[in-house]
């Protein structure tokens, strides 16, 4: 228990007390030791894939996943062609190929007179002056929607966005939404200047998306090392999170009095400050963003917790998997999401995201590992339900709005019955 506990990031306290609840609820007695002697099996599969030993340092095992990302960016241009970042014709064949593999369904979007309707309420001062308007009106009738409310999220301040422009949202009624497709917008930098380009900089990729709108959003950056297969990875990414959203946006539509209250808070991207203090019942609290980027030190992440984004990663190394037969170095990455382990002494991820991503970052960058986690906690969530994937959807879109997942379990009084 030690072991896993160390693994999850959590203590040993708290995981005993997860595995007696969940063992108490699912009749499941061993889930928890069968857990961890497939990681440790998984772990020794993949070193061995690497063609490494089991006393190899940690440094070997970098080095190595380095070069299957790097084994992988080769194969991605043979496969999607040489990578012309720059051509919107380019990157407009690698969304339309990604929506091909992942078939994205149709979503509940936010209308397009509703969204004008807010430009016109709150009139953006820095996307006018950027593009020389000099009113609202023109720029609704010169540019395309979706591009310039997607230039929100680098031109205006985030403060002015959230208490200002997105305030009507609280307002918003399910009929102000409609079903429509997942769509993409190209935001070149010539035109919507040097706040896109740091953007990219910051985020180590050049995609992004709306999940109000069901917009996928791409930068055309300088091509580096690598950038191909992450931007191939980002949209099957956030194709999938668009449409987990649009599915959750088309269960609380079902009831008009709440629904205002729980869109803001999933565009917000609230997190419980802690597990619900319910009697008798063993929470897993639903954490909609990465709290580890943002403060490695949350004491959220010692809850136990499952994350839409790792499922949304797991959804986006699955798709890329569809293409391993023709890639083979592909194919070393498919079932790793949640696999990491300790070489002398230090947390180490055999996840896609993990590598990919501090590659990107540079050499100095000590590596990622906060994907191989979260993805780590869903799939203990899954291994109670003998592995099944949909039944951690299921339940994390059910239960969204009230950001837990909660088990009964009986009483203390009940448990001799």
């Amino acid at each position: 228990m030690e072991d896993l506990a160390k693994l999850l990031g959590t203590n040993q306290e708290k995981l005993t007390n997860l595995v007696d609840e969940m063992s108490e609820f699912t009749g499941r007695k061993d889930v928890a030791d069968k857990f961890m002697a497939e990681i440790l099996q998984d772990r020794q599969d993949a070193l061995n894939q690497l063609g490494l030993e089991e006393n190899v340092t940690r440094s070997e095992v970098l080095g190595a996943l380095t070069g299957r990302v790097e084994l992988l960016e080769e194969e991605a241009k043979k496969l999607l062609g040489e990578p012309k970042l720059h051509d919107h014709e380019f990157i407009r064949g690698l969304f339309s190929r990604s929506v091909g593999i992942a078939k994205p369904k149709k979503g509940l979007f936010l209308k397009e007179e509703k969204a004008r309707e807010l430009f016109r309420q709150n009139p953006p001062k820095n996307i006018l002056a950027q593009l020389k308007y000099s009113s609202v009106e023109e720029l609704l009738e010169k540019e395309d929607l979706y591009e310039v409310f997607s230039a929100l999220r680098f031109l205006e301040e985030r403060k002015w966005q959230n208490e200002v422009f997105f305030a009507p949202l609280n307002n918003l009624k399910p009929e102000d939404f409609e079903e429509r497709e997942p769509v993409l917008r190209i935001l070149d930098p010539k035109k919507w200047g040097s706040e896109a380009r740091n953007f990219t900089k910051k985020k180590f990729h050049n995609t992004t998306h709306l999940k109000e709108l069901g917009v996928v959003i791409v930068i055309p950056v300088d091509y580096t090392e690598g950038a191909l297969s992450r931007l191939f990875a980002m949209l099957f990414h956030y194709l999938n999170e668009v449409s987990f959203y649009a599915n959750y946006f088309r269960l609380i539509a079902k009831d008009p009095e709440t629904f205002a209250a729980k869109l803001a808070s999933a565009l917000r991207g609230d997190v419980r400050e802690e597990a619900p203090a319910v009697e008798n019942i063993s929470s897993w609290v639903i954490m909609q963003r990465y709290l580890a980027k943002e403060n490695p030190a949350d004491p959220r992440l010692l809850i136990p917790h499952i994350s839409p984004e790792a499922l949304h990663w797991a959804r986006a190394s699955s798709n890329l998997a569809s293409l391993s037969e023709r890639a083979p170095g592909l194919s070393f990455w498919k079932g790793k999401a949640h696999l990491c382990g300790f070489f002398e002494e230090k947390l180490t991820s055999f996840n896609f995201e993990d590598n990919v991503f501090s590659l990107a970052a540079g050499p100095d960058t000590p590596q990622y590992t906060y994907h191989a986690r979260e993805a780590l906690w869903n799939k203990f969530f899954t291994a109670w339900f003998e592995g099944r994937e949909e039944i951690l959807e299921t339940l994390m879109v059910e239960d969204f709005g009230q950001g837990f997942v909660g088990f009964k379990i009986r009483s203390n009084s009940d448990s001799s019955e």
